[in-house]
């Protein structure tokens, strides 16, 4: 994982977003948006690509992650008003996107709000609305987050997931996602892996160590409706997805493809919900970049 270039905050007490950066300022810009749970340290993985040296990229921590401040009413179209007021500052007049799984609604409000300004969009295993005909496709970990966000009041689901928290980060990523055996081979693979493996649980504890905030938010987020038409989306946008993903079912990215005026599908045999963005990483950023 490459180290970051430049690191600072934005925005106001209360909404500061921590900002990384990799590469020089005159270089076509990338924004990279974290998956769930996640943070800007991700980016480091994107930065090490054989691609590096042909863009600037720009990660954050999303609000309640790593070390931006929780903002509890945070929605996808309020994040890409932050991020437009962010690039604005920066002078940054077009950019690339790239999300990774459940940082998909918010990737695709900044896409939504800027326009023009988005040259194009590559989303990773990345997440899609929820309606009652597509919930069939949802894993179990994934019936349980959604009954738990529905059913369960949010002090008792606060409490809950603090105490969880309190006990140990890796006692929140198994209540909440599965436990190890039920990951794909591929994403196994990924997990057992002397530097990936260890590398991934530290971005965890970095991603979770204010607590578990931010995933709350985030629940609520991908089992609402997003607040803005994906019709509206007007930048190309490619969607990669794993065969053997069975964190977001591969259904969704066909149903995205329906959703998007300009989207192409890339399906790729026998890679997983992890396994895509880091063994085809130098596909998908070149697919991005040219």
């Amino acid at each position: 994982m490459r180290p970051c270039d430049r690191k600072y905050y934005y925005g106001e007490p209360g909404k500061k977003l921590l900002i990384q950066e990799w590469g020089s300022e005159d270089l076509p810009v990338v924004l990279f948006v974290h998956g769930f749970p996640g943070c800007a340290d991700h980016g480091g993985l994107m930065a090490a690509s054989s691609k590096w040296g042909a863009f600037r990229l720009i990660a954050m921590d999303r609000p309640g992650y790593g070390l931006s401040d929780l903002q509890k009413n945070i929605t996808p179209s309020k994040f890409a008003e932050q991020i437009k007021g962010l690039l604005d500052e920066k002078g940054i007049d077009e950019l690339s996107i790239i999300t990774v799984s459940g940082g998909a609604p918010y990737a695709m409000a900044v896409a939504y709000l800027l326009q023009e300004r988005v040259r194009k969009m590559t989303s990773v295993a990345g997440a899609a609305p929820l309606t009652l005909k597509n919930c069939r496709y949802m894993s179990s970990a994934q019936v349980r987050m959604w009954m738990l966000r529905t059913f369960v009041p949010q002090s008792v689901l606060e409490y809950t997931m603090g105490r969880l928290w309190k006990s140990g980060i890796e006692k929140v990523d198994q209540f909440l996602f599965s436990e190890n055996n039920e990951f794909s081979a591929p994403d196994q693979e990924v997990f057992a892996h002397a530097e990936i493996g260890p590398l991934l649980m530290s971005t965890l504890r970095t991603a979770l160590s204010q607590g578990p905030g931010a995933l709350l938010v985030d629940l609520q987020v991908i089992k609402s409706a997003w607040g803005f038409p994906l019709s509206g989306i007007t930048c190309p946008v490619t969607l990669w997805h794993g065969s053997s993903d069975n964190v977001i079912h591969y259904q969704y990215a066909h149903e995205m493809q329906k959703l998007l005026p300009k989207a192409e599908l890339k399906f790729i045999s026998d890679e997983g919900h992890y396994s895509i963005s880091l063994n085809r990483r130098d596909e998908i950023l070149g697919d991005l970049l040219f």
